[in-house]
């Protein structure tokens, strides 16, 4: 048992140029796959639900949409160029940071399309 002191020492990266980075893209779909598979049940509980103050299912959609900005930066690049050209990362980046930040300026109504609409559509022509 540790006295918690070295929980947050630095351990030294292996960035040698020999090795090739590591294959990103598997991880990155599965987790595509689960924000799809979340984005459903978040439209399967319903807009009511949504819609509701306190609502699990809107600070589900918040994680969602936060989660999502962040898998955008982790794709491949080979994988990157299938993004629907409309696709504007940094409009889901200041999104996420609305939402992220607590600032209380989301429309529920614009996170219920994103989370409804937008980025299952994203996903399905990502994943195919």
């Amino acid at each position: 048992m540790t006295d918690g002191r070295d929980q947050f020492r630095l351990v030294p990266r292996n960035d040698s140029p020999a090795e090739a980075p590591p294959d990103r893209w598997p991880a990155v779909r599965a987790a595509l796959d689960g924000l799809r598979t979340e984005c459903l049940a978040i439209v399967h509980a319903g807009r009511t639900e949504f819609d509701r103050e306190h609502s699990l299912t809107y600070r589900a959609a918040e994680a969602v949409i936060i989660h999502f900005d962040d898998l955008l930066g982790r794709l491949p690049a080979e994988e990157a160029v299938r993004l629907p050209d409309d696709l504007s990362p940094a409009a889901v980046r200041r999104t996420r940071n609305i939402l992220s930040h607590d600032y209380r300026s989301a429309k529920r109504s614009i996170v219920w399309d994103v989370v409804a609409d937008r980025i299952p559509s994203v996903i399905d022509t990502l994943l195919g």
